[in-house]
């Protein structure tokens, strides 16, 4: 596991430092609805045409004043290049990023936008003593003409001793599911609370969400009840209170469990 440096907290700086006010041309603006601004605007190929595209992220005008409501929908369009050379909204997503309010202590946990080969990146980081990031990855399939979750990184650290207690997670596409843009929430990894029960003699905790990746050694068995954090395709994110001061939190294989109604 890769230690989290300080070249990579400088790193996470200069992306929220770079995620101020962009300048939008004209005929971006266009897409901008009445009571938006822009939060982010960045331009690139993102369909594999060759065409330059554009990734507008809105917020809504004056959000960081008193008055207005910090956990306010942030939406994010896609804006693709057409035959004609002028751009065309072909996607729009409320709820793929975080709002103000959601980086807690830290502040406004919006990292950056990033053009890839044939998609983008999404970054964002927050925290207070314990520091998060995620990043969600979206690939365009021309076959179905959409933009798809391919993959999520996360991490995490305690920010006074980041060497000892950084935790990276990885999750792939084959445990994500087929999630297309659109239908994309940043919310997926704090599902409502439920209960799973062991059904295995014996089944263990993974650090990640990968078939055939080594288990750690705790371990629950057959009868005793699991808390729900996410449920994946092959895997299920569980907490585990042992007793009242020590808690388990890790990825049980499905297989081994069943859903309590």
């Amino acid at each position: 596991m890769h230690k989290l440096s300080i070249a990579t907290l400088l790193f996470f700086t200069s992306l929220i430092t770079n995620a101020q006010e962009k300048i939008v041309p004209a005929e971006a603006k266009y897409f901008i609805p009445n009571g938006y601004e822009a939060l982010d605007y960045v331009t690139g190929d993102i369909n594999g045409d060759k065409k330059t595209d554009a990734i507008l992220i809105l917020k809504q005008s004056g959000e960081d004043t008193a008055t207005m409501d910090a956990a306010a929908a942030r939406p994010l369009l896609l804006l693709i290049r057409q035959a004609n050379g002028k751009l065309k909204q072909v996607a729009r997503n409320d709820k793929a990023i975080f709002c103000r309010q959601c980086g807690g202590v830290f502040g406004d946990p919006y990292a950056a936008t990033k053009i890839i080969a044939n998609g983008f990146n999404l970054s964002f980081y927050g925290g207070s003593n314990w520091r998060w990031s995620v990043d969600y990855r979206f690939v365009y399939k021309p076959l179905k003409k959409n933009w798809y979750l391919v993959k999520e990184g996360h991490s995490s650290f305690n920010s006074g001793d980041p060497a000892h207690t950084t935790k990276n997670v990885i999750i792939e596409e084959r445990e994500l599911g087929e999630v297309p843009v659109e239908k994309f929430n940043n919310n997926t990894f704090y599902m409502a609370e439920g209960e799973w029960k062991v059904k295995a003699a014996k089944t263990f905790f993974y650090d990640t969400p990968k078939l055939g990746s080594k288990p750690r050694k705790d371990f629950v068995i057959k009868g005793q009840m699991v808390n729900n954090v996410r449920e994946l395709t092959n895997f299920v994110e569980i907490t585990y209170m042992k007793d009242a001061f020590n808690r388990t939190i890790g990825y049980i294989l499905k297989k081994d469990l069943e859903k309590v109604q």
